[in-house]
């Protein structure tokens, strides 16, 4: 929820034809990241009942400053005015009440359309040089095993705006069959370790929440892909509540760099921090998926420094990945070839943990590398799986497997808006 990142592929939705060409990205006004993290903390509080959600928003913002950020009584009023100020100045057709879940989509979808505007513009190309845009939308809520998944973002008004057919709903189709509506990532990781001869594979995504990729053949139906805990969401979570908000994220390990793993409160929060669907996640076998709200920072890391607590949430993160090894099939060796991928491995301090654990768990031959050391984008990467996805999408091709999602069989999806 700090920004948005577009990417231009070439595609027929194969291997065989698959070339990136542009990107661009936008960060968010810090306004407008605090009514997006608002507006997840109502869809939470009310269990993905979304009519209640969207009458309750414009009070609850209050509530989520207060017990989410810490902010004063006292100043309650001022950064909510603030707040509707922002909604005011960019989300003109909701003037009435500027503090709306409606408000926030819209100016949602706006900021995705200037966005695509802008990307085109940078590459000297129009509307009509682009067969598709996918678009994801902005997750607020996913809990598959009931079959809910909230994402919000107008893909009609989008391609309206930007005169470009749009794929979006790309996970509806997966939950409503039975799947657990993500990873989505797996498949292009596959098309993109084809395309490269690079199988056999590992990769990691680090975004919010981790996922991993195991590339064993160029057959999607071996692909195995899981969420694995989570990536900077809890260490973002942190770091804006003990800042009340002022910073959203430990900036290049600034505080865990210089802190120390408290092995007692990794273990509690092995016990603690991830509850799903009344079960310990980290005991469940994959393929299984994530939303952000199931992450719960625990509270014995109040009782440590914020760099110790930062360090150690590093370390969470990426001792969780390593330890999702063990839950897969004892038949199956995982690559000692790794890629990783996602904002998260900007924090120096979670890859140096994962690549120690990795190390001591698979041995001295193990291989990582960043995305970026072998000429894919880390940064542009989710963004092109979405592109990659929709041209899928329009061709009925599938999108998820048993292998990721738990889907029962191969699957298409997405809702298709076109201009006409």
């Amino acid at each position: 929820m700090d920004g948005i990142d577009a990417a231009l592929i070439e595609t027929n939705g194969t291997p065989d034809h698959l070339r990136a060409l542009g990107h661009d990205s936008i960060q968010y006004d810090p306004a407008f990241t605090t009514l997006l993290k608002a507006a997840e903390y109502t869809v939470r509080k009310y269990q993905g009942d979304w009519n209640t959600a969207v009458t309750a928003y414009p009070t609850d913002v209050i509530a989520y400053l207060r017990d989410c950020l810490g902010v004063p009584e006292a100043d309650l009023s001022m950064r909510y005015a603030q707040l509707s100020d922002y909604l005011k100045r960019n989300a003109l057709s909701d003037s009435d009440r500027f503090v709306s879940m409606t408000a926030v989509i819209q100016h949602s979808t706006q900021l995705h359309a200037g966005l695509i505007k802008r990307l085109l513009d940078k590459m000297g190309m129009t509307a009509s040089d682009v067969a598709v845009v996918g678009y994801h939308g902005q997750t607020l809520f996913h809990q598959p095993d009931r079959g809910i998944s909230i994402i919000v973002g107008d893909g009609k008004s989008l391609s309206k705006t930007v005169q470009i057919t749009v794929v979006n709903d790309f996970r509806r189709q997966d939950v409503e069959a039975g799947g657990q509506g993500a990873p989505f990532a797996p498949l292009y990781h596959q098309a993109l370790a084809v395309r490269d001869n690079k199988i056999p594979l590992s990769v990691v995504n680090c975004g919010g929440i981790s996922n991993i990729t195991l590339i064993p053949s160029a057959n999607p139906n071996d692909l195995i892909g899981f969420d694995t805990g989570p990536g900077n969401a809890l260490l973002d979570q942190l770091v804006k509540q003990r800042t009340q908000g002022q910073e959203s994220l430990d900036k290049d390990g600034q505080y865990g760099s210089q802190g120390h793993v408290d092995n007692a409160v990794l273990s509690a929060l092995y016990e603690q921090a991830l509850d799903k669907d009344g079960q310990n996640y980290f005991l469940k076998s994959p393929p299984k998926s994530l939303d952000y709200g199931d992450l719960k920072l625990i509270p014995a890391l109040s009782d440590l420094s914020l760099p110790d607590a930062c360090r150690t949430l590093s370390a969470f993160t990426a001792d969780s990945i390593v330890r999702s090894l063990d839950l897969i099939n004892t038949n199956f060796k995982a690559p000692t070839h790794w890629i990783l991928a996602g904002g998260g491995w900007k924090n120096p301090v979670i890859q140096e943990e994962f690549e120690k654990r990795l190390t001591d768990k698979l041995g001295p031959k193990t291989q990582i590398l960043s995305a970026d050391d072998i000429g894919w984008s880390s940064q542009y990467m989710e963004a092109e799986i979405f592109a990659y996805l929709a041209v899928r999408c329009l061709n009925q091709q599938p999108i998820s497997f048993p292998g990721t999602t738990r889907v029962p069989l191969p699957l298409s999806g997405g809702t298709i808006y076109s201009t006409a």
